[in-house]
């Protein structure tokens, strides 16, 4: 049976990335909304979590994978205004960084499709 962990943990990085799409569009958006509080995703901290996990030796199920799902979460103080340049910055940071989890995924599914084509020969 194919491990699915590795599109698993794939599939929780490009969750991230794209609900961080999601809190930088909203903050461009309110920018200029008086009182408004910038969000962000909150996964780095379970990305970590999950890392000491593995560092024991434990091999995580998918089931288990559940509780590292990326959240938004408030940033910054309340009515902070919001840097344009800086959200800017970050669209295009994360932008790259989901770009390369799709290149990582089908590269993973191109080894998975090799190997299947080998076996039948």
């Amino acid at each position: 049976m194919i491990d699915s962990s590795t599109v698993s943990l794939l599939s929780l990085a490009l969750d991230a990335a794209g609900l961080r799409q999601q809190a930088i569009a909203r903050n461009i958006a309110n920018a200029n909304t008086p009182g408004y509080q910038r969000v962000g995703v909150r996964f780095e901290e379970q990305v970590a979590a999950l890392q000491q996990v593995l560092a024991q030796d434990q091999r995580p199920t998918l089931a288990s994978l559940a509780a590292y799902r990326p959240a938004l979460t408030p940033v910054g103080e309340a009515g902070e205004p919001v840097a344009l340049e800086m959200e800017m910055a970050a669209l295009s940071e994360n932008t790259l960084h989901h770009q390369a989890l799709l290149k990582a995924l089908n590269k993973h599914f191109s080894l998975i499709g090799t190997a299947i084509a080998e076996g039948k020969r």
